[in-house]
């Protein structure tokens, strides 16, 4: 009831300005998450499991949007979920890297972007 892309649109739409962090990249729903970051700034990202070796085998993410991923890149925030993981902590970090997306990116990802909203200094 309360989670999807269309409850969550609906939301957005009473609160455009809402910041609002969606987890694990809106598994499975990742194109319809993506039109929405294009709409409303204040939608964010969580990478827990997403790109890991795990979540590809069952709810891959589209190769086809890795540039909006790539360009949406200021949005997104590096989750792990450690230790509730059924993969090594390290393999969070290289699904990330093997998706080849830049270092300036990946840096952003990993730690950049989560400074800046957090207001981390």
């Amino acid at each position: 009831t309360f989670t999807g892309p269309g409850p969550i649109e609906a939301l957005l739409r009473r609160f455009p300005r809402l910041r609002l962090i969606i987890a694990h990249m809106g598994m499975p729903e990742y194109s319809e998450f993506l039109d929405l970051a294009e709409t409303y700034d204040g939608l964010l990202f969580d990478t827990t499991m997403n790109f890991t070796d795990f979540t590809e085998a069952g709810e891959p993410f589209p190769v086809a949007e890795l540039p909006r991923l790539r360009d949406l890149g200021d949005r997104i925030l590096f989750g792990s979920d450690f230790p509730n993981i059924p993969y090594p902590y390290g393999h969070a970090l290289f699904a990330l890297e093997r998706l080849d997306l830049g270092d300036d990116w990946l840096r952003a990802v990993c730690h950049d972007n989560a400074a800046r909203v957090f207001a981390l200094g």
